[in-house]
């Protein structure tokens, strides 16, 4: 289950230092994530940019950059590909966030190194081209820079401040009012990056929230299931709980044509014991009797659970013949007079029990089952109880 990440108080969501660091997990996962795409995608950008430069620029200059555009691009992403495989832990997440941004920032100023390179103010058009990519490239990486907010003005400002100071300076009224235009651009974009950022975190969180809140909802479901379906004062199955496994018993023994059985099991003179002893000593026998159920079930393999479907009364299913079902009675019996109560021996308890055998595939019926069983605990009761009385329309069987 996970842990309870947030409070609601008076309407606001108090966030605890645990899902604080989930969240700051998932951004630099989704940073991380989008790396295969974004770089590859910078490169074709880089080289398109040489190609254009290639006639006016250094040679050299421009294979350098190129190169160091490369080596930083394969080194992210071979960084991004080793903390994909980490376990999940504070240090690696602290980490992962460091190699990022550095990761960012070196990029940045490598495209930032471009307008240094490749401005010239003779040259109208490589102006033009340079604006075009530097400004694309920022424009173009506000969304996947921005999941987690330092990371774009790291790469956005080495990026774009070069070329914008280098404007600033050139004394040409045109090119500083581009500057001056670069400049608002370069403010409005980191505006909007931590906006978009901020509406990611949160996002993030409402998340996370709705999936603790869903873990609580499942486990609020799991225990209104096992309160629904569980007697409270023994632990095992319930008269609601027999009555759905009786149904789905007798519709798979339909499908393969096993035979059903049913043992009914009645504490003997149970009231008298109560009126005696206090019904808080008949509550620990019940206990015990439960105990001793499950096991007999255990220890003989038994495919069905035990359930108290009445104040004294359990009740077991089985798949296979009468004789087997006979014998776990039989073996239950046993185990229960061997049961040890704070009473002494002279007060030992005791058990009857009604077996009864059907064949759903030949035409039985549930309701026959547990009238044939309960007849035959009723002659157990009268035969002097502590005794397996077996009872069906094609043979019964008699133990005790």
């Amino acid at each position: 289950m996970q842990p309870d990440l947030s409070t609601e108080m008076d309407g606001n969501t108090v966030l605890s230092p645990v899902l604080d660091q989930r969240v700051r997990r998932e951004q630099y996962r989704l940073l991380s994530n989008h790396l295969p795409v974004v770089l590859p995608g910078s490169l074709l950008i880089a080289v398109l940019l040489a190609w254009g430069f290639w006639n006016t620029a250094d040679h050299t200059a421009i294979l350098v950059w190129l190169s160091l555009l490369v080596a930083v691009i394969t080194a992210r992403l071979g960084l991004a590909s080793y903390f994909s495989r980490l376990p999940e832990r504070p240090e690696a997440d602290h980490l992962l966030r460091n190699t990022l941004l550095l990761g960012s920032f070196i990029s940045g100023c490598i495209w930032g190194s471009a307008g240094i390179l490749f401005f010239d103010p003779e040259n109208a058009y490589g102006f033009a081209l340079l604006v075009i990519v530097l400004g694309g490239l920022v424009a173009g990486s506000l969304g996947s820079h921005s999941y987690y907010f330092p990371n774009f003005p790291l790469f956005a400002i080495p990026e774009f401040l070069p070329l914008m100071g280098g404007l600033l300076v050139v004394e040409n009224d045109f090119y500083t009012l581009i500057g001056l235009m670069m400049a608002l651009f370069l403010m409005l974009n980191l505006f909007y990056s931590k906006k978009y950022a901020d509406m990611i975190e949160r996002s993030i969180r409402l998340q996370f929230a709705n999936d603790a809140l869903l873990e609580r909802l499942k486990a609020s479901n799991r225990e209104l299931h096992e309160y629904s379906y569980t007697d409270s004062l023994t632990g095992i199955g319930n008269r609601r709980q027999f009555d759905l496994d009786f149904d789905q018993t007798w519709q798979v023994a339909e499908t393969t044509e096993a035979p059903v059985c049913l043992i009914l099991m009645d504490v003997d003179h149970f009231k008298e014991y109560n009126d005696t002893y206090g019904h808080p000593q008949g509550d620990e026998v019940l206990k015990s009797l439960a105990l001793v159920l499950l096991n007999v079930c255990e220890e003989q393999k038994v495919r069905g659970r035990p359930m108290r479907i009445g104040g004294e009364e359990f009740a077991l299913l089985l798949k296979g013949d009468l004789d087997l079902a006979i014998d776990i009675a039989e073996t239950i019996r046993e185990s229960v007079k061997k049961m040890k109560i704070d009473r002494g021996e002279e007060h030992r308890v005791t058990a009857s029990f009604g077996v009864a055998r059907a064949q759903p595939a030949k035409g039985g019926s549930r309701g026959a089952l547990l009238d044939a069983a309960d007849k035959a605990l009723y002659k157990a009761k009268a035969a002097g109880r502590d005794r397996v009385i077996a009872d069906r329309k094609s043979g019964a069987g008699k133990h005790g």
